[in-house]
């Protein structure tokens, strides 16, 4: 069924409100005969008669009542629509989808997420926890809009930027020795020579990386007694199997029976959260809550 003509729809609706042709001709800036014209073309159109007119008045039938009820609906139902996709544009009303690693959930991601929720109450936001490897698919698919993930799988093509980087601490148990000997923080070189539980190369390949990094660094070759992944090597760490080098954010978790001891001597060497995005999208809320992230800074990861 073809559409009925906006312009004819917008005719009938002032003479239904004048109910005076002559009147209604001057509010549409036009002559009585055109206008005349337009309204019989919009009844031939329905093929009922909208109005009952007559040398001294002009009445609306049932079915012009009708007409004039719906058009009032449509009326509000385009000026919502135009508003709609003014605050869609603007990325104040719309959907976005955020990939996380597992280790950002204990960064201030959470936070930058509530001040992006309060800014942007009509924003639905998805949250979906992944490997990092798993996201740049995720992103080029269109499943994600944005990837919070760590850089090794980062590619060019995602516009990856740094947004949040942290340092690394040690994490043993409460009873374990070096919590009361290094208080205020441990060498690297000896907390590479304790047992520690590491990462594997497979499921963990930044982590795996960075801990090599830094074993190169204090020229100890680590003592790795297991292999896992975050956050699970925290489980580890509390079963008191051995201590693990970790970013400093996840110092919010267990700490009822574990302790983060500082290191001292990584170099600069931290562990970095980079924001990606899937090419070629257009979603302005994108930009909204990586506008947000920058205000945070790349050190606001911890603390």
């Amino acid at each position: 069924m073809a559409m009925l003509d906006i312009r004819l729809l917008k005719c009938f609706a002032v003479v239904a409100e004048e109910l005076h042709f002559g009147r209604a001709a001057d509010r549409l800036y036009m002559t009585q005969p055109p206008l005349s014209q337009n309204i019989r073309k919009l009844e031939a159109e329905l093929g009922v008669p909208l109005l009952l007119r007559n040398t001294r008045s002009v009445r609306l039938t049932a079915a012009g009542e009708e007409l004039k009820r719906r058009i009032a609906i449509i009326e509000r139902e385009m000026a919502a629509a135009r508003q709609a996709v003014a605050r869609v544009h603007r990325g104040e009303q719309g959907h976005l989808s955020i990939g996380i690693t597992p280790s950002a959930a204990y960064s201030s991601f959470s936070s930058c997420l509530y001040a992006f929720r309060q800014q942007y109450p009509e924003v639905a936001v998805e949250v979906a926890e992944m490997n990092s490897s798993e996201m740049p698919d995720a992103l080029r698919r269109g499943s994600l809009d944005l990837a919070l993930m760590r850089p090794t799988y980062a590619d060019t093509d995602l516009l990856p930027e740094r947004v949040l980087a942290e340092p690394l601490v040690l994490a043993v148990r409460r009873d374990h020795p070096l919590a009361a000997s290094y208080p205020q923080g441990v060498p690297l070189a000896e907390a590479l020579r304790r047992p520690l539980v590491g990462y594997s190369r497979s499921t963990s390949r930044y982590f795996h990386t960075m801990l090599q990094t830094l074993a190169r660094k204090a020229n100890v070759v680590p003592n790795v007694v297991q292999e896992s992944m975050i956050p699970t090597v925290l489980a580890l760490v509390e079963a008191g199997i051995a201590g693990a080098i970790v970013p400093a954010n996840l110092s919010r978790a267990r700490f009822d029976t574990l302790v983060y001891l500082p290191l001292q001597g990584c170099g600069g060497v931290e562990a970095e959260l980079l924001l990606a995005r899937a090419p070629g999208q257009q979603n302005t809320a994108v930009d909204n809550f990586l506008s947000l992230m920058r205000q945070w800074g790349p050190n606001a990861a911890y603390g």
